[in-house]
């Protein structure tokens, strides 16, 4: 006989009261077992809410899964087990490796390798969504610590013409203009922007006027490199992405750009350009970036930046031909229509209440831990004051809590940040559906690598060819056009969770 789990739960004294206790699930799953002959081994009980990750009978549950090599899990409905964005994905790598079979009883839906096509679609647009919501919060954690780090100085270094130094209100580590040096980089700039000089005769000739360093001219490699870096007009290169800077420009953007084209005009940037695709393909050589540039004020290329050597970073390709392979692939993935589109619309629906719901608890457990830790530093404040507490232990807590706090008022943003993403991303997924081609040609460089994202990740360039993997909704869409909104059996097809396919062009 075939074994089952079962899992209920109640996250409020308000479900509990309105049919949703946890005796009313346990009876339907007896009742179930009776009637489907798969017999319930265990029952596992959650009285806490959902929206908190790492529920820990959730987490029991899913380690007997495991253990046990149990196949099937009974709950009343949708939300009962996907309570946030990470159970999605959780249970679809257990659906991945193990094979695992969801019963939602009281909707009469299971979800398997058997379920119909259009079951098996409208669920692969939820854990798309909830996976990019995931991806996304991470990005923007790591996006709030970067500009934490900003915050309390340049992660590196300060560059030539700049020094680091602490903050005496803030006590925070800060950039500052280097009032002498400043003056030698902007010479450098105005300098070489005439054509006058090349970097050698500039190196010779500002040393000569006292720009060195501990006494010696400044390499031509470390003169390139402040001629080249963006830091000069206020923006920061971190991990090939440009931010903006919260210091002091020295060079104004039209010398900076100006002096970009004297290097080699056909490798000049303009900063002030978003380039659609920066950041998202790499080479099929040798793994690094492709890089965008802008010729001529108005063409777009895309080569490697070569950073590994060899002689892949010649070969060129203008944004308008990836913007052809892309619609090329886009072209394939045929219209839903109108059943499957209200069905992915009901899918958007129920997942921006997932997120709703994780997003409150979320913000409510920040906002108690902000308020305690500052409690903490009232409390510690009149200890220091009444004499409880010497200077240096008052100032190591200080210090730490003070730290605690900004990385939870972080998370806050992080959280707001994700949230605003989310929903233009929900909603980009639903016209995507519907109005694919007119999407992607009247989208903004943001709106296309959005696009992109949702539709595949892997991209690569090679040989003149661009290739994508595709997200497992998509893979599925272009690779089952015969099947219709209600297919009956004959139109089941493998798992869309576990499909992945390489697109050339």
């Amino acid at each position: 006989m075939k074994l089952a789990v079962a899992y209920a739960r109640v996250s409020s004294k308000k479900q509990e009261d309105t049919g949703f206790s946890i005796p009313a699930q346990i009876e339907l799953f007896k009742q179930y077992s009776e009637q489907s002959g798969i017999r319930i081994e265990k029952i596992f009980v959650e009285n806490k809410t959902g929206g908190k990750v790492g529920r820990k009978v959730y987490n029991e549950m899913l380690a007997y899964i495991k253990q046990y090599d149990i196949k099937d899990v009974f709950v009343e409905k949708t939300d009962r087990i996907y309570r946030n964005f990470k159970d999605y994905v959780v249970l679809d790598d257990l659906s991945e490796n193990f094979n695992l079979v969801v019963h939602l009883v009281k909707e009469r839906v299971i979800l398997s390798k058997d379920s119909t096509s259009h079951e098996k679609l409208v669920h692969g647009f939820k854990v798309l969504l909830a996976k990019n919501y995931l991806d996304n919060l991470r990005e923007e954690v790591l996006k709030g610590r970067e500009e934490k780090i900003r915050e309390g100085g340049y992660p590196h270094k300060a560059p030539v013409g700049y020094y680091n130094d602490t903050n005496k209100e803030t006590k925070k580590k800060e950039i500052y203009v280097d009032e002498e040096k400043s003056k030698f980089v902007k010479r450098l700039f105005e300098l070489y922007s005439t054509g006058a000089y090349s970097v050698d005769e500039l190196r010779t000739k500002l040393y000569n006027e006292g720009f060195n360093h501990k006494g010696r001219p400044y390499s031509k490699p470390r003169l390139l490199f402040v001629l080249k870096d963006v830091f000069y007009i206020g923006k920061m290169k971190i991990n090939g992405v440009i931010y903006q800077g919260k210091h002091t420009p020295i060079i104004d953007i039209e010398t900076f750009n100006r002096v970009q084209r004297m290097f080699n005009d056909s490798k000049a940037r303009n900063h002030d350009v978003e380039f659609a695709y920066a950041g998202m393909i790499k080479c099929g050589y040798c793994g690094c970036q492709l890089t965008a540039e802008l010729k001529k004020g108005k063409y777009v290329y895309y080569h490697c930046t070569g950073k590994r050597g060899g002689t892949c970073k010649k070969d060129y390709i203008r944004e308008e031909k990836l913007d052809e392979v892309f619609l090329e692939l886009i072209d394939k993935l045929p219209d839903p229509d109108k059943g499957l589109f209200e069905e992915i619309k009901k899918a958007v629906k129920e997942i921006r209440q997932l997120k709703s719901d994780y997003e409150e608890v979320s913000l409510e457990e920040v906002q108690q831990q902000i308020l305690k830790l500052q409690a903490r530093l009232d409390n510690l404040y009149t200890d220091k004051l009444d004499g409880n507490i010497s200077q240096e232990e008052w100032l190591e807590k200080h210090n730490r809590w003070h730290d605690e706090k900004d990385k939870l008022i972080e998370k806050l943003k992080s959280i707001n940040n994700t949230s605003r993403n989310f929903d233009e991303g929900s909603n980009l997924l639903e016209n995507f559906c519907k109005h694919a081609r007119s999407e992607f040609l009247k989208a903004s460089p943001k709106k296309k690598r959005a696009i992109l994202k949702i539709l595949g990740s892997n991209f690569i360039y090679k040989d003149k060819e661009v290739s994508v993997v595709l997200t497992s909704v998509f893979n599925f869409l272009l690779n089952n056009r015969f099947v219709n909104y209600g297919a009956g059996d004959e139109a089941r097809t493998r798992d869309i969770l576990l499909g992945k396919e390489a697109f050339y062009h």
